[in-house]
């Protein structure tokens, strides 16, 4: 008798889970998209979906550059998505409309990326983002802090996305003639992750480290987007290893 009441109460906790992963995604689903959008058929991308949800919670965070971010995004998914028939246009504006709940969304986006590096290019995405229009404001960053503990990554990694976003500032600031602002030593050692005064070992290890999470070949079964992604990071990664390199000789 006892062995048949725990056996129902596991069949009553299974269904109880399997009913309230449902919910959750269906409570994604139907708070993004308007009815009409949703029943476009099963074929659209689900991940692309919450990128452009993503999107659209970011853009929210700084309306001052609202045309400059939205002509980024409209060039960033018809170059890297061009044989989908997905309606861009409608999906984002249907996502600054009816904003998804981050919480369910990166519950399933937990689900569908579960490698570390996966999930680091949807920071680099939405750092991308922000960064259009050359710097961040304060609600930016207090949202990518927000995702990063979503996205299960660390203090470290947030750390490195922004050097390599502050790194890039930075280059294009020197082509302007104009004088750093920040030390390009220090911002490769956060890139990769390692103490200013670290030595040459330390630093070939991080760097090794780094190949092996974010090498562009990894994402080589990934959207074109995604790769692209991981090809820009990379180079980034590349580029201060070579400053740390130089100061080395």
């Amino acid at each position: 008798m006892e062995v048949y009441i725990l056996v129902l109460a596991w069949l009553v906790f299974l269904g109880f889970k399997i009913a309230n992963n449902v919910k959750n995604e269906r409570e994604w689903h139907d708070g993004l998209f308007e009815k009409e959008v949703r029943n476009e058929g099963s074929n659209y991308d689900r991940l692309l979906e919450s990128y452009i949800s993503l999107a659209a919670l970011m853009v929210r965070k700084d309306t001052a550059a609202y045309g400059e971010k939205v002509l980024f995004l409209n060039s960033y998914f018809s170059q890297y998505f061009p044989e989908t028939h997905y309606n861009f246009g409608r999906s984002f504006t249907d996502s600054l409309k009816n904003p998804v709940k981050p919480k369910v969304l990166f519950k399933w986006i937990r689900k569908k990326l579960p490698q570390h590096n996966q999930r680091m290019q949807v920071m680099y995405f939405l750092a991308g983002i922000a960064t259009v229009d050359g710097s961040m404001n304060n609600r930016e960053v207090e949202f990518l802090k927000e995702i990063l503990v979503l996205l299960e990554l660390t203090p470290e990694d947030f750390e490195s996305i922004m050097a390599i976003y502050t790194q890039k500032q930075e280059r294009t600031r020197s082509t302007e003639s104009a004088k750093p602002r920040i030390s390009a030593v220090l911002l490769a050692c956060k890139i990769i992750g390692v103490h200013e005064h670290a030595s040459e070992e330390e630093i070939k290890k991080a760097y090794r480290k780094l190949v092996m999470l974010h090498h562009p070949d990894h994402f080589s079964t990934e959207t074109q987007a995604q790769q692209q992604i991981a090809s820009e990071r990379f180079i980034e990664i590349q580029k201060a290893c070579e400053v740390l390199e130089r100061r080395k000789r």
